[in-house]
């Protein structure tokens, strides 16, 4: 599995299928009964980017899937079968808003209505950059929040397999949701052909586990620890979020096209031998990860303290399966120390404190330090991210579908430079969405350098920062548009 921008796949030309809804279902899911209680918090943030993005008159672009290979013929009543399997496990995918009013009012599909049918169409006359538009051009229509379906499903048919390709609205899913596709649609095509296939364990209710968030949400308050902890970090650092470490050229509130920007950092032995110095430290990889960004970052800036907003999932074991916003944002907060190895100890500590805070969803903290003027509201409109994920541990891995699969997002504008940090079976990568600007790439290519400094002074074999950008090749810097506005 990749993780990039959706020009990365190049598939082979073949006739283009879609699976939509039959005319039954359609009526059906325009029926389909309310669902009562709130959206979850990260849902309800993009149900409201999207209710303004259309009240800009904008483009809607914000759907994410992921896209890959099957190499087994293609069964057509094979691959309903396994839609029709695979969006019945889940509440989530069942699931449209009616954003007419002021609340957002979920409806929810019943499974037992769910039907799908094939519908073939036409396959563009250049096929070198006409697949990828004609994708976009079908996410753009199908994957939005206020009717069903929010997403779509279609297959790129070829006489020795076929391509898959999947996108959701983010509205109704998270980043490790669509890396579960690959498993789920697999393991239900291989069962609608007869085949042997893994049993995948019960997938629990998405709309349960917003109502518990509300619940919770409505249990705190500014005194509650987490809340408390969560200011006294970000008072410590001057009552700001993080920022990108360098500057991007970007007027305060101004955007630009996205552009993904990619580097191998490490491959092979290398990335084991990362994982054992961080073992050493007493840490775990995942420590080294904030360890590494850290030192990048003091290069930079001179500064001594570290603060970062990372990822992090909230599944159970009952959700492990599900799909939905299973996510949640907390700070990474610690002190350099004068070695990598005591820095990767104060980060363990530090991510540590922040799986703590994570079980409080971070729409409180936030809430509340607007409210006691510990945080300015304009901090909350682009704040850097960073999202690690060992992508080896997906369920999947090791299957076609998944290992030849590539992740990718809807490319719109963006005011920041968030980081995706990823452990493959064979390398260790770094990306951004970043602006797509000549400042933009020279910036992140000085952040990169400097993360390529602090690696070789570890004595590791770290790669040269050229870094991959979609449709141009091996360059960091320039202005050519990859991305597609939203």
């Amino acid at each position: 599995m990749r993780i990039g921008a959706l020009a990365e796949l190049s598939p082979a030309p073949g006739r283009v299928v879609v699976l939509r809804p039959t005319a039954e279902c359609r009526a059906a899911a325009d029926a389909a009964p309310v669902s009562p209680g709130a959206p979850s918090f990260l849902q309800a943030d993009h149900l409201n980017a999207y209710r303004a993005k259309v009240a800009s008159g904008g483009v809607h672009r914000a759907w994410t899937g992921t896209c890959g290979e099957f190499d087994v013929a293609f069964d057509e009543a094979a691959y309903i079968e396994a839609l029709t399997s695979f969006v019945g496990r889940h509440e989530g995918l069942r699931t449209w808003f009616d954003l007419s009013g002021a609340t957002p009012v979920r409806h929810l599909v019943p499974a037992d209505a769910i039907a799908f049918e094939a519908v073939e169409v036409e396959a563009p006359a250049d096929w070198s950059g006409g697949w990828q538009d004609l994708l976009v051009s079908l996410w753009d229509e199908q994957c939005r929040p206020d009717s069903w379906t929010p997403f779509l499903l279609g297959a790129i048919v070829r006489d020795e397999g076929f391509t898959y390709f999947w996108g959701c609205d983010h509205a109704f899913t998270d980043g490790a949701s669509q890396l579960m596709v690959p498993a789920e649609l697999g393991a239900a095509y291989a069962a609608a052909l007869g085949a042997p296939s893994r049993e995948l364990p019960e997938a629990d209710s998405f709309v349960t586990y917003a109502a518990a968030e509300q619940q919770l949400a409505a249990e705190c308050d500014a005194e509650t620890p987490a809340v408390r902890e969560w200011a006294d970090i970000v008072s410590r650092h001057g009552g700001r979020l993080p920022r990108f470490p360098v500057d991007l050229g970007l007027a305060p509130g101004e955007t630009a096209p996205v552009r993904i920007r990619s580097w191998t950092a490490l491959d092979g032995e290398a990335v084991d031998e990362l994982e054992e110095l961080c073992r050493a430290a007493g840490g775990r990889f995942t420590s080294g990860v904030f360890a590494l960004l850290a030192h990048a970052e003091q290069r930079l800036t001179g500064s001594s303290d570290y603060l970062g907003i990372t990822v992090l999932g909230t599944r159970s074991q009952q959700t492990a399966m599900s799909h939905g916003w299973f996510c949640n944002f907390a700070p990474v907060s610690m002190p350099l120390g004068e070695t990598f190895p005591e820095t990767v100890l104060a980060a363990e500590k530090a991510f540590g404190t922040a799986r703590e805070l994570a079980r409080t969803p971070v729409h409180v903290a936030l809430g509340a330090m607007v409210a006691g003027g510990v945080l300015a509201p304009t901090e909350l409109a682009s704040p850097q991210m960073v999202s690690y994920l060992d992508v080896r541990k997906f369920p999947g891995a090791g299957a076609t579908p998944f290992d030849t699969g590539l992740h990718f997002t809807g490319e719109g504008r963006t005011a920041n430079a968030s980081l995706w940090v990823n452990r493959f079976a064979d390398r260790f990568e770094l990306a951004t969405q970043s602006p797509d600007t000549e400042q933009g790439g020279r910036a992140v290519a000085t952040f990169f350098e400097a993360l390529h400094d602090v690696l070789a002074d570890l004595g590791l074999a770290v790669r040269p920062v050229t870094v991959s950008i979609a449709q141009t090749g091996d360059q960091i810097i320039g202005t050519g548009h990859a991305g597609h506005d939203r």
